[in-house]
């Protein structure tokens, strides 16, 4: 490659066309964005080497998809689904401390007994 910007490019053509062909099939466009990652990364053919740059570029995407999560939000709806949201959050992080915790007890138990 020539550098971050031709890589940064040919990731953005990929993703173009891979996202053109998913939504002529009627799949999820985002598949497609995580279908193209992993071909051109260093997982699949390695084609993007500009780590640190693509990692910039993730992480303002991030930030500018949570924006326009944040201004499509209705209040209403919130305050309607709040209670079940934080109910469910809290159960799964129970359930996620309680399995985790389990976890870490079985793997420290078993390196007591290696030594």
């Amino acid at each position: 490659m020539h550098g971050p910007f031709a890589e940064i490019a040919l990731l953005l053509l990929v993703c173009a066309l891979a996202g053109a062909a998913f939504v002529r099939l009627r799949q999820p466009v985002l598949i497609a964005y995580i279908f193209v990652g992993i071909a051109v990364g260093p997982a699949g053919f390695g084609l993007v080497t500009a780590h640190d740059q693509i990692d910039l570029l993730a992480q303002v995407g991030v930030a500018v998809l949570l924006f326009a999560v944040g201004l499509k939000l209705d209040l209403h709806h919130i305050r309607h689904i709040g209670p079940v949201a934080l109910a469910t959050g809290l159960g799964q992080l129970a359930f996620t401390i309680v399995i985790g915790f389990a976890l870490i007890l079985a793997l420290g138990k078993g390196a007591m007994e290696a030594h």
